[in-house]
Order: structure tokens, then C-alpha cells, then sequence
């Protein structure tokens, strides 16, 4: 009996041992996990802080329009372009008081719409009509025997000798002409065509159709051919001396006709955009007695100064003036364009141009004063369009905005030393 108790107490022992290794590993694993969930969510906690950082540093702006910036992805509300992410821009905001403002002269006025009329003053410059130029060349090699024009800038008018020349080939072509006169023993109409042929040539060479009559008149040779001159003007080239060897690529002299001239203006490369040839303009020249004359774009050269960076006209001078115009004269030239309409401005006196960027101040509705860059276009009569950078109604400083300039300038300098040491702590303790 006591054996058989001694067995069934073994066995229930047997059994207790059995059970506690199955059921007590259960809770232990649970606590595993909750101890691996644990160390997920510590790890998700310490990451968010780094990713709310970078979304902090983070902005978005539309392209075209750099005054549209939005903290989160999307598109531009203006020409729905999508908006592109970029470092997110530290903004310096200057704050003074209103006696402060009052002793410094700060003045404002809100950004507006309006009508700009394109307008540009410049300069123009009385030039040579390129149109009355004739070059003088001759036709036949030979030797200047005598020359006429003895510098440039001395007039001539037509008809008036130039020039006279010694020329083989001439003496040659006219002992052909005569020899066809004397053909006696040819045929009438063989003959009339080596006349022809005869006086076509000297014609080709220079002589004019009175000399060639003479030369048969007189039948005798003309070894010095005079040259005159075709037309009237000044001569603006001489390039030889008398006698001198001359063949037929080289050019002699340069007359160009001094009855009309033209106006070159200069218009720089951002108004090229409006140029149209017949825009209106007004001259003012009071050498010339002309004062606000009314005239118009004649033409508009194709290419820019790579220079200047400048556009040249033409504009139309008037038929006769009361004192002769002389080239190199210098013009008043005002330009006028068409309108644009509902256009963002500003005076141009709010502006601040640095060369690299232009910048405004802006008042904020809290009274502190931030600097925002824009972009301007047309600038006529003190006003400036702005394309990008403000919205209407915003105020901008037009007086004492230089002060504040340089006030935010150096608040964002000293902002900048600040974190530098900082951020060279932080690098060196993730090393």
C-alpha cells in the first residue's frame, strides 16, 4: 500500500515538472516581444525628431514665381507648375520703434497695378547715309598721271574731275575702236558690229560715251583718260597718292553724298523687345534748330553690340534742316513703346540694387521690416515692374530702406557665426 502511494506521488511530481516547462516559457516570450516592441518604438521616437527636422529645414517654390513658397509639396497656384523643394531661406526681420522710424525718415508705400507706357531716353549719332557711299575703282590696270582730291573730306560735284590714268589696256582698246572705223575694205554691217563691239569695251573700262565719240571725231588716241565723278558729296575715303600704280581691286577714294544722314541710336538689350520700325520718336538737335521733332524708327539692325550689349536704329532725320547737320552730332532721342497693361510696380526709389540681385524692403503687418528679393522689368518714368518677389498691397520702405538693409544684413551675419560653432559641435560629436 505504502508503495503504491509512494508511486502515485512520483508521478504527480513527474507531471508538475512536465507542466512547468510547457506553460512557463509562454510568458516569457511574450515578454520578448513586448521588450522588442519597446525598443521599436524608442527607435521610432528618437527618428522622429531627426525627420521633423529635415522637413523643417525644408521648403517649396514655384520657379516662375519665386514669391510663391509653401511648406508642403505641391503646385504653384499662379501657372500651376509643381512646386520644387529647395533649403529652406532664413529670413532677418529688423524691428524698430515708431519714433525711431519717424527720426530715421522711414517712408512706405504699398505695391500697385497700373499701366506702364514703354519710354527710353538715349542718345543718338549723326552718321554717313550708307546709301549715298560710291567707291571709286579703276577699270584698267595703270598710273595715276594726276589726281584731283588731295584729302578727304573735300566735296565734289558731279561731274568734277577725279582723276586721270595711263592705262595699256585703254590705249589698246582704243586703237581697236579706230582701226574698226577705218575698216574700208569690210562689210557695212561687219563693220558697225566691231564698232560696236569696240565702243562697248572702252565703255566697260571707264571711258564714258563722250570720250568715245571724240576718240572717233578726232581719230586720235587719248593716252591720259580724265575719270570724273558720278556723283556729288564728300570724300570720306582717299587710299591713294598721285602716281601711283593702281589696278582694278584697289579702291581709290570713297564718296558718299552729304544731301541726307542718318540717326543711330543706341538702345540697350532689355528694351529690344518692343523696337518696331515705324514706333514713334522725337528728336531734339538744337545745333540744328530741332527741338522735340516728331519723326519715327526707320530701321532696326539685326545684330547687337557684343560690346555694349546694345541695339542700334536708324531713325529718320528731316529733309532740310535750318543749319546743316554734321556727322558726329549728338541727338536727344526719346523712344515711345506700347503699353502694358495691369502691370505689378513700385517707385524705383525702393529698390536696392546690389549688381548681383535686386532686393526691397517690405513692412510686415506686425511692423517689423524683412528683406525680400524681386524681379523687375520694365522701368519707365521712376516706376519699376516687378515680375516676382511681392504682392499687391504690400508695403515697401521708399525712403531709409539702405538703413534697414544694412541692419538685416548684419543680423543675419551675426545669426550665421552663431550656428557655425554649433554645427561644429555636432559633427564632431557624431565622429
Amino acid at each position: 500500500m505504502n508503495k503504491f502511494f509512494f508511486n502515485r506521488l512520483v508521478w504527480l511530481l513527474m507531471v508538475v515538472m512536465t507542466m512547468s516547462v510547457v506553460v512557463f516559457p509562454q510568458p516569457l516570450r511574450a515578454q520578448e516581444h513586448e521588450h522588442e516592441h519597446q525598443e521599436q518604438s524608442n527607435a521610432q521616437a528618437l527618428a522622429q525628431p531627426e525627420m521633423l527636422e529635415q522637413d523643417a529645414a525644408v521648403e517649396y517654390i514655384c520657379p516662375m514665381h519665386s514669391h510663391i513658397v509653401r511648406d508642403e509639396p505641391g503646385t504653384c497656384p499662379i501657372c500651376g507648375m509643381d512646386l520644387e523643394a529647395r533649403e529652406r531661406q532664413e529670413q532677418v526681420t529688423v524691428q524698430i520703434s515708431d519714433q525711431m522710424q519717424q527720426n530715421l525718415g522711414i517712408q512706405t508705400t504699398a505695391a500697385y497695378r497700373t499701366t506702364l507706357w514703354r519710354y527710353l531716353a538715349t542718345l543718338g549719332t549723326v552718321e554717313w547715309n550708307d546709301n549715298a557711299r560710291v567707291h571709286i575703282h579703276p577699270r584698267a590696270d595703270g598710273w595715276l598721271e594726276e589726281l584731283a582730291i588731295r584729302s578727304e573730306g573735300q566735296r565734289v560735284e558731279a561731274g568734277d574731275l577725279l582723276y586721270t590714268i595711263y592705262s595699256r589696256e585703254l590705249v589698246v582698246a582704243q586703237q581697236d575702236l579706230l582701226q574698226a572705223v577705218d575698216g574700208a575694205n569690210l562689210a557695212d554691217s561687219q563693220r558697225q558690229r566691231l564698232i560696236r563691239d569696240a565702243r562697248l569695251r572702252l565703255e566697260l573700262l571707264g571711258m564714258t560715251a563722250t570720250q568715245t565719240d571724240a576718240i572717233m571725231k578726232s581719230g586720235e588716241i587719248l593716252y591720259r583718260v580724265p575719270v570724273y565723278a558720278p556723283a556729288a558729296g564728300v570724300v570720306t575715303e582717299l587710299n591713294v597718292a598721285q602716281g601711283m600704280y593702281v589696278q582694278p581691286s584697289t579702291e581709290l577714294l570713297t564718296i558718299t553724298g552729304d544731301q541726307s544722314v542718318w540717326l543711330i541710336a543706341d538702345v540697350p538689350e532689355r528694351y529690344s523687345d518692343w523696337l518696331r520700325v515705324g514706333a514713334p520718336a522725337d528728336i531734339t538737335l538744337p545745333q540744328a534748330d530741332l527741338r522735340g521733332f516728331e519723326t519715327e524708327i526707320d530701321y532696326i539692325y539685326p545684330e547687337l553690340d557684343r560690346q555694349t550689349r546694345s541695339q542700334r536704329v536708324r531713325i529718320l532725320l528731316p529733309e532740310s534742316a535750318t543749319t546743316p547737320l554734321q556727322v558726329g552730332m549728338q541727338a536727344q532721342v526719346e523712344l515711345f513703346g506700347g503699353p502694358r497693361r495691369d502691370v505689378l510696380a513700385v517707385p524705383v526709389s525702393s529698390l536696392i540694387l546690389t549688381g548681383s540681385d535686386n532686393r526691397v524692403m517690405v513692412r510686415s503687418t506686425d511692423g517689423t521690416f524683412e528683406q525680400r528679393n524681386v524681379e523687375i522689368g520694365l522701368v519707365v518714368n521712376g516706376e519699376a515692374e516687378i515680375l516676382s518677389g511681392l504682392m499687391e498691397g504690400e508695403r515697401v520702405v521708399t525712403a531709409g530702406q539702405f538703413l534697414l538693409d544694412s541692419e538685416a544684413s548684419l543680423l543675419l551675419s551675426r545669426q550665421q557665426r552663431k550656428d557655425a560653432p554649433a554645427e561644429a559641435q555636432d559633427a564632431h560629436a557624431n565622429h
